[in-house]
């Protein structure tokens, strides 16, 4: 089968939760003996300099791990796209002569953001789709699903929840309305619809309910994690009482993931027992990016590793005896705490989106109210004062599913949408 993953972004230029989902599957489709294709958006203008991609012009081609990948440059997109389900009709046009050319029978949507051109484009083409809604960009332009008063959303209530809550200089109430109608259209079209979490079907069921969704949580590829034949067991030995506890922060540095809550609270918690590793790259407000960088640089505890290829965090996640997940805004998944947990790597983990459920559903961590410095400080004195703490949220952790029961699980979706010439 010849399959087009879609997204908005990919490697190397961006190493989120996305990409790593799309990576994971491409390369089980291809042991599969499927061709897969991936073909997103790169922020980099002009394209990286490298192979054309024939139809595509000015679109960039190469080969990223052994998967092919097409990007196609950020201004060669509308700039609505961001927010909306704006196109491109030029780039419709040369993305439908592309899919045409390279034979492909299914497309995998992962992400629309940027990208409705190309799933345009795929419908023009006949081809079914499958969507996986790995955040909340559908149904939300904020995409987090928090709304422009800071609060929670359930969803858009065809759109006027949007316009009473986020109608904000950029939109207005029309613009509003439309794209709702417009992303009811875009599911509706899908063959499929599957989402990650409960957490995010709820959203999407409350914002669609006349549409199914079904959910296949994000597998987590084991052999990569434990190399060389490794047991599914935490290497780390219990802490002796005045151990060193090594805290780890493994994500994109943006406000959103609410690393600047963690550093206020371990400023609050002055025992040199503790230390801080922030595995991540820089990204959004540069006055934020400052504010994060000066804080770190403030506290010797802190370690800033830099962002790290995907092969590369299993050997964080074993260095750390707790990861730390202080999100702002809900989580859809966290493909990190559920890595962790295959290395017995416990979590704090905030309250907001499918982590805390997670944890309240099977343990290995504690969950802390979001963006609340004092909760956070306090759980961290906890677990320097309560010695068994972390060794007893290590007992009995449930381990994920693998990404191999996850590709098997998109193998009878892709069968049952291409049928047989």
């Amino acid at each position: 089968m010849r399959i087009v993953f879609v997204l908005h972004q990919f490697y190397p230029e961006f190493s989120g939760g996305t990409e790593r989902v799309v990576l994971n599957l491409a390369r089980c489709a291809q042991r599969a003996g499927h061709y897969v294709h991936v073909l997103a958006c790169t922020m980099r203008d002009p394209a990286p300099a490298g192979k054309s991609s024939g139809a595509l012009a000015g679109a960039h081609h190469e080969v990223y791990q052994g998967v092919p990948v097409t990007l196609i440059p950020r201004s060669l997109l509308p700039a609505s796209g961001d927010l909306g389900f704006d196109v491109a009709p030029a780039m419709v046009d040369q993305v439908r002569d592309w899919m045409r050319a390279e034979r492909f029978e299914l497309v995998h949507v992962f992400h629309t953001l940027r990208m409705a051109s190309a799933l345009l484009a795929a419908q023009q083409c006949g081809l079914p789709y499958v969507v996986t809604l790995t955040d909340f960009f559908v149904g939300c332009y904020r995409i987090n699903a928090i709304n422009a008063q800071g609060q929670p959303c359930s969803g858009p209530d065809e759109g006027r929840s949007c316009v009473r809550d986020c109608l904000v200089p950029e939109w207005t109430e029309p613009a509003l309305l439309q794209r709702h109608q417009l992303a009811k259209a875009l599911l509706q079209g899908a063959i499929e619809r599957v989402a990650p979490s409960e957490y995010v079907a709820e959203f999407f069921r409350a914002s669609f309910p006349e549409l199914p969704l079904r959910v296949i949580p994000h597998g987590i590829d084991f052999l990569a994690l434990m190399g060389n034949g490794q047991s599914v067991v935490h290497a780390h030995e219990d802490l002796a009482p005045e151990a060193p506890i090594t805290l780890g922060y493994v994500g994109a540095i943006v406000a959103q993931k609410g690393l600047h809550i963690l550093l206020q609270a371990l400023q609050r918690v002055p025992s040199e027992r503790l230390r801080l590793r922030v595995v991540g790259g820089f990204y959004g407000d540069p006055v934020h990016q400052q504010d994060i960088r000066n804080m770190m640089a403030a506290d010797s505890r802190v370690e800033w590793v830099g962002q790290v290829p995907p092969g590369d965090v299993a050997a964080v996640l074993k260095q750390v005896d707790l990861l730390c997940l202080p999100s702002v805004v809900p989580e859809s998944f966290s493909l990190v705490l559920h890595e962790a947990a295959v290395l017995g790597v416990p979590a704090l983990v905030s309250d907001l989106g499918a982590p805390p459920a997670k944890i309240k559903a099977h343990g290995g961590g504690r969950v802390v109210a979001a963006g609340d410095v004092n909760a956070w400080a306090q759980a961290l004195t906890e677990i320097l004062e309560v010695p068994g703490t972390l060794p007893s949220w290590r007992t009995g952790m449930r381990l994920p599913y693998r990404v191999e029961e996850e590709a098997f699980f998109y193998e009878s979706l892709y069968r049952q949408a291409v049928v047989p010439h």
